[in-house]
């Protein structure tokens, strides 16, 4: 290749490499459709609250009250879609990055209206609702994290950089669901009305949250779109105002790092814990009906209630010291258990006891206590009937134990599956043990037993 050549292809390399440049800042540029007069006039009107909006906000918090109240994903949303919140944030963060200290105030002084309005509305509903029950949806607004930060900046930067354009996007009622300003209000009213003040606190600051740095998202951009200020600031003011909202960002950031950590923490413990259940606690005779797996920064507890055979002391210190692969720790495991007949034999024992101390027992008492193992007996020849009956319909069931309890004629059951059952498989397992025993008052209880060849090979490594 000659020289002129090479330097042709040189030549065309950085061309192509420079009309590249220009049409990606041509993409990227936000000043290009901008407009600054109409987004400036849109903001100052949705900052305050007149009577229409008042009457708006007052009915939107209804609606997200009833939503978290009967945990409905789309009535919250559709709450969070006509909810006028986002105007003084907006405002705020517009004040800020203009320099213009009465629409600050104005906004201030109209979100902190606005806030009092949604709690007391909230408040007042929950107050009368005959449910009020904490729902999924209702407690996730209490427990906010780093995740919540990011949703809030990235969400109230494409609020103000979809407003500020000459044709207005679709992009403010997903800004307006995705930073979910409504729900963290209508959960610190619930926790006012239940006297419950984690929640109340949970909640404020998920709302402080999303508040502070849709407003930061707003200052940020509006300053690098430059838009014109009202009055021109002396350096040290504005540096002064910059130190002030960092200070701010950090204060609110800390304590959500912190719950971000814990909640990882938590999941983790929580997974391990499980994995633990599900590969350990297998015994022939044995099954886990129960488990509780609560995490603590000093304290986590893993408690697991078993029904069948008695595990050995011996047997449960294997298990604590499987557990250090799990990287779980030992004293978190408590273990209750409980036999089938142990309460059969409990009052057979105590009866005994007391004939022998007193050797007053009578005959018929004696045979009150044989008619109480008869039918002992006879309740469990019908979980027998009733296994052979339900097996040819439902493969994955393994057996099916009737209980006799200590009051009443009508039995109670044992579900033990081979694997876990779906959903409606159980209620339909449910629906024919009430009919067949002619018991709807009947509690039942499933479980996962595992075979005893696979358990034999277990303890057989």
């Amino acid at each position: 290749m000659s020289e002129d050549s090479a330097n042709t292809s040189t030549s065309k390399f950085f061309i192509g490499l420079e009309k590249a440049w220009r049409r990606l800042r041509m993409l990227l540029n936000l000043r290009g459709d901008m407009d600054e007069a109409g987004t400036v006039e849109n903001i100052r009107e949705n900052v305050d609250f007149k009577s229409a909006n008042a009457w708006t906000l007052v009915f939107a918090i209804l609606v997200a009250s009833i939503g978290l109240d009967t945990n409905s994903t789309a009535v919250i949303i559709g709450a969070m879609l006509i909810s006028p919140l986002m105007g003084p944030i907006i405002g705020m963060g517009l004040a800020l990055g203009i320099n213009d200290s009465d629409l600050l105030r104005r906004s201030a002084r109209n979100l902190g209206i606005a806030v009092a309005i949604s709690i007391f509305a909230s408040t007042i509903y929950f107050l009368v609702s005959p449910l009020s029950l904490a729902q999924s949806e209702l407690l996730a607004r209490t427990r906010p994290t780093f995740f919540d930060v990011m949703i809030a900046f990235f969400g109230g930067a494409a609020g103000i950089v979809a407003q500020s354009r000459q044709t207005k996007g679709n992009a403010i009622p997903g800004v307006a669901i995705a930073t979910a300003l409504m729900p963290p209000l209508c959960t610190a009213g619930f926790g006012i009305a239940s006297f419950q003040l984690t929640y109340v606190l949970g909640a404020l600051y998920l709302f402080l949250i999303n508040s502070v740095f849709i407003c930061i998202s707003t200052f940020l951009f509006v300053r690098y779109l430059r838009f014109a200020k009202v009055k021109v600031d002396q350096p040290e003011k504005r540096a002064r105002t910059d130190r002030l909202i960092a200070i701010v960002a950090v204060l609110v950031i800390v304590p959500s790092l912190l719950l971000a950590w814990q909640l990882q923490r938590e999941n983790m413990f929580s997974n391990r814990a499980e994995k633990f259940i599900e590969s350990e606690i297998k015994f022939n005779g044995s099954f886990v009906i129960d488990r509780e797996i609560h995490y603590e920064w000093t304290k986590p507890t893993l408690k697991i209630s078993m029904i069948g055979d008695a595990i050995s002391k011996e047997e449960i210190e294997v298990l604590k010291a499987k557990m250090e692969t799990y990287e779980l720790p030992p004293e978190s495991l408590q273990i209750q258990q409980t036999s089938f007949d142990e309460s059969v034999e409990r009052r057979l024992n105590e009866k005994l006891k007391s004939r022998d101390a007193s050797d007053q027992l009578s005959d018929s008492k004696i045979a009150q206590l044989e008619v109480e193992l008869k039918a002992h007996q006879k309740t469990q020849e019908l979980g027998q009937n009733i296994q052979t009956e339900l097996q040819g319909l439902f493969p994955l069931l393994g057996e099916v134990v009737a209980l006799k309890p200590s009051e009443g004629d009508k039995p109670n059951f044992w579900v033990l599956w081979k694997s876990r059952p779906k959903s409606d498989d159980r209620v339909r397992v449910d629906q024919f043990l009430r009919a067949r025993a002619d018991a709807p008052e009947s509690k039942i209880e499933h479980g996962v037993v595992v075979p005893k060849e696979v358990t034999k090979k277990m303890r057989t490594r």
